[in-house]
Order: structure tokens, then sequence, then C-alpha cells
């Protein structure tokens, strides 16, 4: 099997990685059969090692740079001819840094010249539609409306998922980091927690489960084989750098503190006997919303709904 390996800057700001995870995703749809896989800088020694003990037959860096400086000239190179010689029957080959490609300059212009034909053909489309509807609509109502559009948040996609032993960090060790734990408990996930510190209730739980707690800050090797993670700590810099590392190791994220940033949220829950669960949500957007209907279901509802689930069992 082929690899490659893409290297881009390590980032802490959130939706920093956007483009970044298109071009992950376009060489997973056009590459099929080729291990593609991404670093940061700061993670590509050992994230390459870990790479070339795998079944690999070869493997393509592509350092996701505009500039040919430090980093492409010194730091990189250096990284790729230690583990060369410590892996001499894997070829590594390191291409140049995407400024230097010959292509790039004239995707660039192409880039710039399609955008300015795109906006003034849909300027002239929208003035003709509305002058076609006796209508006049100035520029500032053109700019509010495409800001209106623009900003219209798109719905999530409900699922339930099977975490029965993938590996699921939580990053964090309050409150909010054991509710989290005690929703992924009765799972069967493999899960680890991290922080420097943790709300005495972790260590009753970890003794009850396989629950492992680890008592240090976040570091990046925490991700390693892991299949989705929650962020829980109160630090916005931790919380965006472990969104970051995830998205560029294409993992899942939760992030408690800003449900914007992660690519999926937790619906409020509630069990009615083995086969009924009910779940409420409100896009993320307001918890204290999403609480009173839990709380008016559970009122109202319960009885109803458990005794649905005795006579089911019955039958």
């Amino acid at each position: 099997m082929n690899a490659i390996l893409i290297i881009a800057h390590h980032c802490i700001l959130p939706g920093a990685y956007k483009g970044f995870e298109a071009i992950l995703d376009r060489l997973h749809h056009d590459l099929p059969g080729t291990r593609v896989a991404s670093t940061s800088l700061l993670d590509l020694e050992n994230d390459l090692r870990t790479l070339l003990r795998e079944d690999v037959e070869s493997v393509t860096l592509l350092p996701f740079l505009l500039l040919n400086g430090q980093h492409s000239k010194n730091d990189v190179p250096r990284v790729v001819a230690k583990l060369q010689a410590e892996f001499p029957q894997i070829p590594i080959t390191l291409l140049p840094c995407l400024g230097d490609w010959k292509e790039f300059s004239s995707m660039v212009v192409a880039g710039v010249r399609n955008a300015q034909i795109d906006e003034r053909t849909d300027l002239r489309s929208y003035r003709r539609k509305t002058k076609e509807n006796n209508a006049f609509v100035d520029e500032n109502h053109l700019s509010s409306l495409v800001s209106r559009l623009s900003s219209k948040t798109s719905n999530l996609f409900s699922i339930e998922l099977n975490l029965e032993g993938k590996n699921v960090l939580v990053v964090g060790g309050g409150r909010i980091a054991y509710r989290k734990v005690k929703t992924l408990l009765p799972t069967g996930a493999r899960i680890t927690v991290v922080a420097p510190q943790f709300d005495p209730e972790f260590s009753l739980v970890s003794r009850l489960s396989s629950l492992v707690l680890i008592n240090r800050p976040y570091e990046p090797l925490d991700l390693r084989g892991i299949f989705m993670v929650f962020i829980c700590t109160d630090q916005p810099a931790v919380n965006a750098q472990v969104s970051n590392d995830a998205r560029a190791r294409r993992i899942l994220v939760n992030n408690a503190c800003d449900y914007l940033d992660g690519d999926f949220i937790v619906p409020a829950r509630m069990d009615f006997g083995e086969n009924i669960a009910v779940t409420v949500s409100t896009q993320g957007r307001a918890p204290s919303l999403a609480k009173k209907l839990k709380q008016k279901i559970q009122a109202e509802w319960a009885e109803s709904l458990e005794q649905i689930e005795r006579d089911f069992s019955n039958t």
C-alpha cells in the first residue's frame, strides 16, 4: 500500500483546517487504495515514523505550505533524512511546497478570474430578475439579503452511533467531562480521560469500570488511535488546539463549549425501559430549551411510555 502524508502548519484557531480537509477528502476520493493521512509540522516526525511502521510500500510527503522557507528547506528534509535512514527499505518522496509547483500560479490566477466572473454574472442576473418583476432593490438591500442567506445555519443529521470497542478521548476533568463520561460508559467504548485535575467522582467511576484517567495536560499524541474526542475544558486555547489536532487527523469532534466548532452534538436522552429511548435536540442552539423539553416529557409522558414498553415486552 502506498501512502500520502500531508504536512500543514499547526494552528489553534477553530476552522483553520477547512481547506486542508477538503484536499484530504479529494485525495481519498480520487486515489482509492492509497493511505491518505495528515500531520502538522510539530507532529511530523512521530506521525511519519508511525506510518512507516505500518504495512506501506512507499510514502509521499506534501508540505501544504506556500513559501519555500525554513520549514520546507530545512525542517522537513531533516526529518525525512532521519527517518529514511531508520527505514531504508521504504522509499520516502518529498514533494516541493505548493508555492513551487509550476501549476500553482495558473491555478491562483484562474481562481481569481472565475470569482470575478461569477460575482458579475450573479449581480447581473439578480438585477435582470428584479427589473423583470418591476422591482428595484438597492445595493444595501442586496448586501443585507446575501448576508442573511449566507448566515443561515443548516440542520444537523441525527444518528445513533455504535461505539462498542471504539477508542474515545475526553479532554477535561470537570463536571461537564464527568457527565459526558457517564453517558459514554453504557456504550462499551474504550474511554480515556486526560486532564491536569479531576472531579472527585471520577475516582469512583474509574474503579467500577475500565475508564482510563491520565493526570496531566492534553498532548497531541493523546489522539493516536482515537475514533472520537469530546472537548470539555474551560481553556479556549486548549479547546482550539484539541479541535484542530483532531481535525487534522480526521477524528470526530464534540466541543462542549462551542457546538459550531464540533462535528456533532449529543442530544438530551431519556430511556423508558429497554426498547424506548427519546432524545431532544435544539440543534445545539438552545440547551436551556432542550432541558425544559426533557423535563416536560419526563413529567407528562413517562408513565405512558413505560406502559407502552411493558405492553411490548409482554407480547
